[in-house]
């Protein structure tokens, strides 16, 4: 018997990789203040860090050990280790043609549950010929971006429609974008947009968003860096009011309980 698969082609190759591995004590920073050279995913193996980007990515990433976060070519930021014997691992690489997924075009925490494994593939210590060979490190490169790629592309036939939405709600999470604006992104109508959204996720489209927004509103404030109205202010909520009623709805709680 025999089997016979016409396999789809990646959109885009990648080379060049470059690993690196470091610990750190609390305070140390480093900086990226013209931009990254390459590509790079850094996973937090034991610490807590804060990556402070700016420019077209302004925002703020809090990183605690299990943590990935992939950080595109050319983004700008300050990255400063918050505990003693931070150890971090890092992934760097080139895009050699095509284009990567619209979920890697900024930079974004990846909710990988493999990813301690996929990154420790890395850094084996077993000096062997296998390990040394640029395609064992191709191999764990690509095997982590299919990881990523079956985890946040994965989405049932059905709602494939909205993968353009739901990205543009976490990528531009403190614009105030009407629905109108999300359901041209999916090419459908407001209507046929918001019973679709709602079957998907179980929220109506603000209400998903505002979600997100109180989310991020509450790492922030856990962090002890910002007061309310700057929490709230940068995470796309112009009424105080309004945030504090769906904060103490969402979690419990007023916000200056953190």
């Amino acid at each position: 018997m025999r089997f016979e698969y016409d396999l789809q082609q990646p959109g885009f190759t990648v080379g060049n990789i470059v690993i690196v591995e470091s610990v750190r004590e609390a305070g140390y920073r480093h900086s990226y203040r013209n931009g990254r050279a390459k590509h790079g995913f850094v996973y937090l193996a034991r610490g807590t860090m804060t990556y402070h980007f700016y420019g077209e990515h302004a925002g703020i990433v809090y990183l605690q050990a299990g943590d990935l976060l992939f950080a595109p070519k050319g983004c700008k930021y300050i990255a400063t280790y918050t505990e003693d014997d931070s150890e971090v691992q890092v992934i760097q690489f080139d895009l050699i043609d095509g284009q990567l997924p619209r979920y890697l075009s900024r930079p974004a925490k990846m909710e990988l549950p493999q990813a301690k494994d996929s990154m420790n593939a890395f850094f084996s210590h077993h000096e062997t010929h296998t390990t040394r060979h640029p395609f064992y490190y191709l191999s764990c490169l690509y095997h982590l971006l299919w990881q990523i790629d079956d985890l946040y592309a994965h989405i049932p036939h059905k709602f494939k429609k909205l993968k353009n939405a739901i990205r543009a709600i976490s990528d531009e999470l403190a614009e105030n974008r009407s629905v109108a604006y999300y359901a041209d992104l999916c090419n459908m109508s407001e209507n046929n947009f918001r019973r679709l959204f709602q079957e998907y996720t179980g929220s109506s489209p603000i209400t998903y968003r505002n979600d997100l927004r109180l989310t991020h509103a509450q790492t922030m404030l856990q962090s002890g860096e910002y007061n309310v109205t700057e929490a709230a202010q940068q995470c796309g909520f112009t009424n105080l009011s309004f945030f504090t009623r769906l904060y103490r709805r969402k979690f419990g709680y007023n916000p200056k309980e953190e």
